[in-house]
């Protein structure tokens, strides 16, 4: 074969395969805008103008208008019937908005019922609180105050603190509820004086912020001895740091350096013995009428009735109800005499007993 015939093949051949290359790209691209054009129907998303995106012009069809046409077609709004008068684009809309109307209602009538569930439980979870409750911070700052403050001495248990004490929770929960104590484990400790004194505390600062004010003495700490009366005043001289001040009353110092320590200051505790006590009422120099806390402690350690007679012409002197606690072994009636009702009865031993046992 001639050299120049080979060249004309080769070049025929050239342009063969040139064709079909460009024959087969443009179907591959027809297809894809056939496939992509579905799809846009199918999907309810399709332009008008995406016919000529993703389809090619044809000699038959330069502008593309058969694409548009089905569109056209497709997209056509269909009108309801002579016979369905009612229905009409007035209607159509006003049955659209009372449907949505309808639902916003379920879903406000939801969030309503939602609301007053949460409305509920707070309330509930509030009523909770208060009946069950804890202790406030100023109680609690009280109790760790004393303990910080005497623990050097050992006066309380070592790696214990006091506001876990279980007698003092349940002897703040019966004076929270108004109840007044009977305590018949015997004669006060250190940890009951110092959840009784931080009790106190707590209540003055609650009345001072709601106005009320107290020209005597708030608290009033009867006990049978000196030696107990300057283990009460250990006790509640910490709590100088809440501004409360503590006066003790005992045959152990004379009485007229006592007149005198009434007049120089205005105590809100009071730590005293029963005869010295009911001589410098006698005489004017402290008035209790006022006393809203009242403690009695050592009746078992007194002999006849001498102690019992005093302090129930301490209770005479007294105008109001004063929340009152009874420390001492078993229960009598001359005992339940000295306490008003409504009355709990509480014994540290048998709480700490059951404690233990749990």
């Amino acid at each position: 074969m001639p050299k120049g015939e080979d060249a004309i093949i080769r070049k025929k051949n050239k342009s063969i395969r040139k064709k079909l290359r460009s024959d087969s790209a443009k179907v591959s691209n027809r297809i894809a805008a056939i496939i992509a054009q579905k799809k846009r129907r199918q999907s309810g998303k399709r332009r008008m103008c995406q016919g000529m995106c993703f389809s090619l012009p044809t000699p038959e069809d330069p502008f593309n208008d058969k694409y548009m046409n089905l569109d056209d077609k497709k997209t056509k709004k269909v009108w309801p019937s002579k016979g369905d008068n009612n229905l009409t684009e007035n209607g159509s809309d006003a049955s659209h908005n009372k449907r949505k109307a309808n639902g916003d209602h379920k879903l406000n009538g939801k969030n309503q019922e939602q609301k007053r569930a949460r409305v509920e439980k707070e309330s509930t979870t509030s009523n909770i609180s208060m009946d069950e409750g804890c202790p406030s911070k100023i109680l609690i700052s009280c109790l760790r105050t004393v303990q910080d403050t005497m623990h050097d001495n050992e006066a309380f248990e070592r790696g214990r603190p006091l506001f876990f004490d279980p007698w003092g929770f349940e002897f703040w929960r019966c004076y929270l509820s108004g109840r007044h104590v009977l305590e018949t484990s015997g004669c006060a400790t250190k940890e009951q004086i110092a959840w009784i004194g931080s009790t106190a505390v707590d209540t003055i600062t609650k009345k001072e912020k709601e106005g009320e004010s107290f020209t005597g003495p708030y608290l009033l700490f009867i006990v049978a001895s000196q030696e107990k009366a300057t283990q009460v005043r250990a006790v509640f001289k910490p709590l100088k740091e809440f501004g409360i001040h503590t006066v003790s009353l005992h045959p152990g110092a004379s009485i007229d350096h006592q007149i005198h320590g009434l007049k120089t200051c205005e105590p809100e505790f009071l730590v005293c013995t029963p005869d010295r006590l009911v001589e410098l009422v006698s005489m004017g120099a402290v008035d209790i009428s006022g006393v809203c806390s009242l403690i009695i402690d050592g009746l078992e350690l007194s002999s006849g009735d001498g102690y019992l007679d005093s302090i129930k012409s301490i209770q005479q002197h007294i105008s109001v109800d004063p929340h009152t606690v009874v420390f001492c072994s078993g229960s009598t009636d001359a005992v339940s005499s000295l306490l008003p009702t409504p009355m709990c009865r509480l014994s540290r031993d048998e709480i700490s007993v059951n404690k233990s046992a749990t």
